[in-house]
C-alpha cells in the first residue's frame, strides 16, 4: 500500500558525467580534436536513428509492453474502505467515546473510518508475497503504545515454495487463531465479539505450512506476537494450525497458541496454551452455521492465595447467517467469556475478578453491488454483575446500534 515506483540504476559513464571532480589540465589542440570527432560519430548515428527511428520505437514499445505484462501478472491489487457509526444507547453517563474491549467500530455517537487499506499480493509457483497497508480507527485502537508501526502494517511477508504443497513464509504474518477479522467485510457481523479482542494478533517470524490432501493442511509458526493482550516480549512463541474439510458443507479448523509470557528477567515462568477450535457448517443452501470456543490456560497465574496454580479462561460464540438472495442477508449471534483469575483481560478492583461478558447481536445487510455492503445492527452486552465495565465504568450492561458500510474492490 505504498507507491509504486521503478528505480533504475544510472550507468558509471552518466554518475562521472554530473558528479564534478577536480581533473588535471588537458591539451587545447587534443581537445578540439576530440569534439570534432565526436560531433561527426553523432552525426552519422543520428542520421541511422532517423531512417529507422519508428521501426526501433515500436520493437521496443513491444518489448517493453510483455515485460511488463509479464512482470505484473502475479500481482493482485485490492483497495478497502469502510465507515461506520456505533450510537450506544442510554449512555448518559459515559463520559468516554471509546467502546471497551472493542476490534473495530470503536468511538461512539461520530460517524468515522474503520479502515481504509491497500493489500499488494504476489503469487508464482514457487515464490509469493503480501503487504497491506491500513489506516483507520481498528488499527489505531488495536496497536500496543510501544509499537505503533502496526498502525499502518497489517501484513507485510514473503515466502518460498520448497516442493510441492510445502511452503515458508518469513515477515508479519497473520496470526490463524479466530474467525472474526477487524475488517467488517470479513464479517457476517461487523463488530468483533470480546473473546475476539483478547485473541492472539499477528506474528512477526516465521510459517511452515503443508496441504496435505484436498481436505487436510496445516502448519507452524514461530515469532513475536504483537496485540493487546499478548505483551511481545524476550520469548517467542508458538502456533499451530490444523484444518479438515471432511465434507463439502464441513469444515473443522484447529488453532493454538503457546508460550512462555513472562519478562525475561521473571523468577516464574508464565507458560500459556491457547486452544481455539472453529466449525463452519451449511445445512442447507443460504444457511450458514459457525461456531468457535477458546480455550486458555496458563501456569502461575491464578489469584492469590494460590498463585503458583495454573489459572484457565473460556470463550467463544455461535452464530447462524440466512442468505435471501444476492442482495440482502441476516446473521444472529449469542457469544461469552470467562477469565476467573484475569490472567488475560485483568483484575476487576470492584468483583476481585477477571471479566466475565456474555452478548447477543443481530445483523441486517444489505448489499447494492457485489463489491459492497451496508449493515444495521444491534448489540447487547452484560458483564459481571457489579463489575461496571460500560459506559465509563457506570453499569453492567451495554446496548448499542452499529451503521457500517464499505466496499472493496
Amino acid at each position: 500500500m505504498s507507491e509504486n515506483k521503478i528505480y533504475v540504476a544510472a550507468p558509471d559513464i552518466f554518475f562521472n558525467i554530473f558528479i564534478f571532480k577536480k581533473k588535471r589540465p588537458c591539451n587545447s589542440k587534443a581537445m578540439k580534436s576530440f569534439i570534432a570527432v565526436t560531433v561527426f560519430f553523432l552525426t552519422v548515428i543520428l542520421s541511422i536513428s532517423h531512417i529507422s527511428a519508428q521501426n526501433i520505437a515500436d520493437s521496443l514499445t513491444d518489448e517493453m509492453r510483455s515485460k511488463i505484462l509479464n512482470t505484473f501478472k502475479h500481482f493482485t491489487f485490492d483497495f478497502y474502505i469502510d465507515a461506520y457509526e456505533n450510537f450506544t444507547l442510554n449512555d448518559s453517563k459515559d463520559t468516554s467515546s471509546i467502546v471497551p474491549f472493542s476490534s473495530n467500530c470503536p468511538v461512539a455517537q461520530q460517524t468515522r473510518l474503520n479502515v481504509a487499506a491497500l493489500e499488494i499480493y504476489y503469487n508464482a509457483e514457487k515464490v509469493r508475497g503480501k503487504f497491506s497497508l491500513q489506516y483507520g480507527d481498528a488499527p489505531n485502537l488495536l496497536a500496543s503504545a510501544n509499537y505503533q508501526w502496526i498502525n499502518t502494517i497489517r501484513q507485510a511477508n514473503f515466502g518460498f515454495r520448497i516442493v510441492k504443497n510445502l511452503w515458508i513464509d518469513f515477515g508479519y504474518i497473520f496470526n490463524p487463531v479466530g474467525y472474526e477479522s477487524s475488517w467488517c467485510v470479513l464479517n457476517q457481523i461487523s463488530f468483533v465479539t470480546v473473546g475476539g479482542y483478547f485473541e492472539p494478533g499477528s506474528v512477526l517470524g516465521a510459517k511452515l505450512s503443508y496441504k496435505f490432501s484436498e481436505k487436510f493442511s496445516g502448519g507452524i509458526m514461530v515469532g513475536d506476537p504483537f496485540s493487546i493482550a499478548y505483551a511481545q516480549n524476550t520469548h517467542k512463541a508458538g502456533i499451530m494450525f490444523f484444518t479438515y474439510t471432511p465434507l463439502n458443507n464441513l469444515s473443522i479448523t484447529y488453532n493454538n497458541f503457546f508460550g512462555n509470557q513472562a519478562l525475561k528477567n521473571a523468577q516464574r515462568k508464565n507458560n500459556i496454551l491457547y486452544n481455539n477450535l472453529i466449525v463452519t457448517y451449511d445445512p442447507v443452501r443460504n444457511f450458514e452455521l459457525v461456531g468457535q470456543l477458546d480455550f486458555g490456560a496458563q501456569s502461575n497465574s491464578q489469584m492469590a492465595p494460590d498463585t503458583n496454580e495454573t489459572a484457565s479462561m473460556f470463550s467463544g460464540f455461535i452464530q447462524a447467517s440466512y442468505t435471501f438472495n444476492q442482495h440482502f442477508s441476516v446473521s444472529g449471534r449469542y457469544e461469552f467469556l470467562n477469565d476467573p483469575d484475569g490472567f488475560l483481560t485483568g483484575v476487576n478492583a470492584l468483583t476481585n475478578r477477571g471479566l466475565r461478558t456474555n452478548g447477543f447481536g443481530l445483523s441486517f445487510e444489505y448489499k447494492p453491488v457485489k463489491i459492497g455492503f451496508l449493515r444495521l445492527a444491534y448489540r447487547n452486552m452484560e458483564s459481571y454483575p457489579g463489575s461496571l465495565e460500560f459506559y465509563s465504568n457506570t453499569s453492567d450492561v451495554m446496548q448499542s446500534i452499529i451503521i457500517t458500510t464499505g466496499v472493496r474492490f
